[in-house]
């Protein structure tokens, strides 16, 4: 955190250092309940949210070079060549015939659209257990499952649900996720004893998850008769293109890295197109200056993916600004009064997890921003690192679902635009009733809060000191 003196500060004291965060919210909530909110418009809610933090620092030079460090960040290089390259990969798989002839796969061996979200769901949860990653999860598995799902009758908006679960369940309890390694390193605990604490939460909202995707996979599933006239329109042929996500879920479960593992993967599955006659030079890349008409592969991929490039820098642009204000400790300062009770204490916990969530628009960012905070809240009780940890985990990957301009759903959005299963206006909040695994981490952890269920201190003489104290 930083210290006081070095904090950047702004005009009308902590109403200013709020107000860019506000602007950004109420710009947001203006694009939902207009019906513009896109990954093409969000970016004016950064803007504005810029505009308010330079005008009203008190040294907008000071603030003109939080917004670059923020902008110049490695992870924002690194999620920019993953989207570009996820969205050539989603091109590929539709171009090379692949989604059809897995249509036709279904049709012929009667799997219906009523169990893809489940499938879905448990694919991506075993896959993002694996990596550690959501962002690659979704990048690795949305160009496939979402169409072949969406195109054997199953709900666009259902299919979205169980990738996005999915993704962020692995997220949560996979010992080489960023966000396991943040709570714990924030909190002084081992990673080994905090993912084996967390599991119980875990797994009873991914129960809760799977008997929801039943549910809705079955009772919102649409006609399949497109499916089975698809399927006598097309030929098996593509089916040979799932080496190429069988080798980049290889290669990414040994450990590669994710821009790697996706630039290699889509070259090679371009080579396989071209040599197997699924793909001709045209559709990898073709221009007609003259007439201003560009397409192909290459083309498509990276232009649909650029608006929310665009956006995360100006994003992560801003949280460099919201950092340097020392937004998290402002907060602190004021709620440092409610946390007397241990309940209240993990409550506040509870909280700032959520509001780091919104303010940094990702989970592992929220983590490391109010780990420090937490650590203090939590010592003052002497409750055990891990449930600290366990509380930050689950909150920071369960509501972050449901921030729409978080990078992971962003690239969920743009996935399901560039394959196709829902319009260029598609508003990702009309999803976000099916992210089931987010609301499960949430009911979950409060209950656990409420009830003191998994709750542990540091040494067992702190508890009846603890009642005491607050007389509980």
């Amino acid at each position: 955190m930083e210290k006081n003196s070095e904090r950047l500060e702004f005009r009308m004291g902590m109403f200013g250092a709020f107000l860019p965060l506000i602007t950004l919210l109420g710009v947001i909530l203006a694009l939902v309940l207009t019906g513009w909110v896109h990954t093409k418009t969000l970016w004016v809610a950064c803007l504005a949210a810029i505009f308010v933090a330079i005008v009203l620092a008190k040294k907008p030079s000071e603030a003109s070079e939080a917004l670059l460090v923020g902008m110049s960040r490695k992870m924002v290089a690194v999620m920019a060549m993953a989207w570009i390259l996820a969205g050539i990969m989603g091109k590929l798989l539709q171009s090379s015939g692949l989604v059809d002839s897995l249509v036709w796969l279904g049709v012929n061996v009667g799997v219906t659209g009523a169990f893809l979200p489940l499938i879905t769901f448990i694919v991506a949860a075993l896959f993002s257990t694996a990596t550690g990653t959501s962002g690659g999860s979704i990048a690795a598995i949305g160009p496939l499952m979402l169409p072949v799902g969406v195109g054997l009758g199953a709900s666009p908006l259902v299919m979205i649900g169980a990738l996005v679960s999915g993704a962020f369940f692995g997220d949560n309890i996979a010992p080489i996720s960023d966000t396991t390694i943040a709570s714990a390193y924030t909190q002084g605990a081992e990673i080994k004893t905090v993912v084996q604490s967390r599991l119980k939460y875990a797994f009873v909202a991914a129960g809760f998850s799977i008997i929801m995707f039943i549910i809705f996979g079955i009772t919102m599933k649409s006609d399949s008769s497109t499916a089975i006239a698809l399927a006598r329109e097309v030929s098996p042929k593509g089916l040979i293109m799932l080496i190429v996500p069988a080798v980049l879920i290889f290669v990414m479960y040994r450990g590669v890295h994710l821009v790697t593992a996706l630039i290699t993967t889509n070259a090679f599955g371009i080579l396989l197109g071209l040599v197997t006659g699924l793909l001709k030079g045209k559709q990898i890349l073709f221009a007609d200056v003259a007439a201003k008409k560009f397409g192909g592969i290459l083309y498509s991929g990276i232009a649909g993916m650029l608006p929310i490039i665009m956006f995360t820098m100006l994003l992560l642009g801003l949280v460099g600004i919201f950092e340097k204000a020392g937004l998290f400790q402002l907060i602190l300062e004021k709620v440092s009064p409610i946390t007397r009770k241990v309940r209240n204490a993990e409550l506040t916990i509870f909280v700032l997890t959520i509001v780091g969530n919104i303010i940094t628009a990702g989970s592992a960012r929220s983590i490391v921003a109010i780990g420090p905070l937490a650590k203090d809240i939590g010592d003052s009780h002497n409750l055990a690192p891990k449930r600290n940890a366990n509380i930050m985990d689950a909150l920071a990957t369960g509501t972050i679902m449901f921030v729409p301009y978080n990078p992971g759903v962003m690239l969920t959005l743009g996935i399901a635009i560039s394959t196709g299963i829902v319009s260029e206006n598609f508003n990702i909040i009309q999803a976000m009733p099916f992210f089931f695994h987010g609301m499960g981490l949430f009911i979950v952890m409060l209950v656990a809060i409420l009830t003191g269920w998994g709750r542990e201190y540091k040494d067992t003489t702190a508890i009846a000191e603890e009642k005491a104290i607050t007389g509980e």
